[in-house]
C-alpha cells in the first residue's frame, strides 16, 4: 500500500508560478517563427511511407482513434467545448430538481459517489484534491487561432477530481509508429468520455463542473495531490498499477468532496537508479544525473520545482522527423507492467527495500521487456481480444 507523502517537501514547488498555455511545446510550433517548421511536419498532410508502422492503414488506425476527441472534446485544441463544455447540460432526459442541489449531508458519500460514477464511465484510478490554482494556466491559447484567452475558474470551484485512464499495455509496444499511436489517441478519446459523462453526472446532482483534458490546467500537479501517483525522470505520472501507461484528464466542481492525499511508492529512487526512458529517448529530450530546480527553457514551469525537466523542444523535433507522435519513454519504463504475481512482487519490494532497484533494472534488461514488438506482423498477428473463429 503506498505511503502518505507531503508534496511541498518533495517538489518544493511553493515558488513556482501559474504556468501560460501558450509557451507548451505543442503550442509554441504554432506561433513561435523558430519552430513553425517543425509544425508543418508534424501537423500537416502526412505521406504514407512503404514501411511497416507508417503505411496507409497505420496512419488511418492511428487517427480513428483520435475521432472522439477531435470531434466531440478537442481539449487539445481549446477548452469548453462538447464533452468538456462548461456549460452544456443534458437534454430530454427525466428532468432532476436543480435548485437546491443534491445533499448528502456529507463530503465522505459524496465522493464514493462520484469516484464509483468515475469508474463506470472509464476511469482506471480516480482521486480527488483541492484546486491548486498555481497549476491554473495563467491563459489558454486556441490551437487553431493561436490566439490567447482568459482561463478564469471562479472561486466556488474547491475541488478537483482527477482520473487516469490506463493505454493498452500491447499496443504501447510498437511506439514510436502510427500503430503505436493508435493506443495514444484512443487514451485521449476514453478522456473525454469518461470526465465529460461525469461532468454531466454531477450537473445532473444541482452542482457546476468544469471537465477538462489537456486544457484549463496543469493534469500531473494535480493528479499527483489527489494520490494517483509519483512524477518519474520521465516527466510522466507513474502510477502504481499502470506505471505513465496512463492519460489524464479533471473536473472541477462545487460538489464537497474529500481531498485524497498524495502518495510514495519508491518512484523517485527507482528512477535515479533506472534512467531507461532517457536512454531510449530518440530525441534525448529526457535527462541523466540528479533532480534539480534549474528549467530548461519557457516550456518548462517557471519557479524551481524540484525534479527532472524534459526538453519538449529536442522530443518534438523527433516528432516532426518521425511524422507521428513517440511514446518510447512509456514503452521502456519498468512500471509499465500489467498486473501479475511477478509484477506486483517487484513493486512491493522496490516500495520498500530501494537497494535492490539496479537489480530490477538488469533483470527488465535481461528478460527483454520495453523492447519494440515486430511492427511488420501487426496487421498479420491474432488480436488477443477477437473472437475464435473469425
Amino acid at each position: 500500500m503506498p505511503r502518505t507523502m507531503n508534496f511541498e517537501a518533495k517538489y518544493k514547488a511553493r515558488d513556482v508560478e501559474p504556468f501560460d498555455q501558450k509557451n507548451e511545446t505543442f503550442k509554441r510550433v504554432r506561433w513561435e517563427p523558430e519552430l513553425k517548421q517543425l509544425a508543418r511536419s508534424y501537423y500537416g498532410v502526412t505521406t504514407p511511407e512503404d514501411k511497416p508502422g507508417y503505411r496507409l492503414e497505420d496512419i488511418a488506425f492511428r487517427n480513428a482513434t483520435w475521432y472522439l476527441e477531435m470531434g466531440f472534446a478537442r481539449g487539445v485544441i481549446e477548452s469548453n467545448f462538447g464533452l468538456y463544455s462548461w456549460e452544456d447540460k443534458l437534454y430530454q432526459m427525466t428532468a432532476q430538481p436543480m435548485d437546491p442541489p443534491f445533499d448528502s449531508e456529507t463530503p465522505q458519500y459524496n465522493s464514493r459517489m462520484v469516484k464509483k460514477a468515475a469508474r463506470l464511465f472509464g476511469a482506471d484510478m480516480v482521486g480527488i484534491c483541492r484546486l491548486d490554482r498555481r497549476w491554473i494556466y495563467s491563459k489558454g491559447f486556441e490551437l487553431v487561432k493561436r490566439v490567447e484567452y482568459e482561463n478564469h475558474i471562479p472561486d466556488e470551484y474547491q475541488y478537483v477530481i482527477n482520473i487516469a485512464v490506463a493505454m493498452d499495455y500491447e499496443y504501447y509496444k510498437y511506439t514510436p509508429t502510427f500503430i503505436g499511436g493508435a493506443g495514444t489517441g484512443l487514451g485521449y478519446s476514453k478522456m473525454a468520455f469518461t470526465a465529460g459523462l461525469l461532468g454531466q453526472f454531477l450537473n445532473q446532482l444541482g452542482y457546476k463542473s468544469i471537465p477538462t483534458g489537456n486544457d484549463t490546467a496543469l493534469s500531473i500537479p494535480l493528479a499527483i495531490q489527489a494520490g494517483l501517483g509519483e512524477l518519474g525522470r520521465s516527466g510522466l505520472l507513474i502510477t502504481p498499477r499502470f506505471g505513465s501507461r496512463v492519460r489524464l484528464c479533471k473536473v472541477f466542481t462545487n460538489m464537497p468532496l474529500v481531498p485524497d492525499e498524495p502518495v510514495e511508492f519508491g518512484v523517485t529512487t527507482f528512477c535515479e537508479a533506472c534512467a531507461k526512458c532517457a536512454d531510449h529517448c530518440p530525441g534525448q529530450a529526457i535527462p541523466h544525473g540528479a533532480r534539480t530546480t534549474e528549467p530548461l527553457n519557457i516550456s518548462n514551469a517557471r519557479g524551481g520545482a524540484f525534479k527532472w525537466y524534459v526538453n519538449h523542444e529536442k522530443c518534438f523535433r523527433f516528432w516532426a522527423k518521425n511524422t507521428c507522435d513517440c511514446g518510447n519513454c512509456i514503452r521502456v519504463c519498468p512500471f509499465n507492467k500489467p498486473d501479475g504475481r511477478l509484477h506486483d512482487a517487484s513493486r512491493w519490494v522496490i516500495e520498500r527495500v530501494p537497494g535492490f532497484n539496479r537489480l530490477f533494472v538488469k533483470a527488465d534488461d535481461l528478460f527483454g521487456y520495453g523492447q519494440q514488438e515486430d511492427v511488420g506482423s501487426f496487421w498479420d498477428r491474432e488480436d488477443r481480444t477477437s473472437s475464435q473463429g473469425d
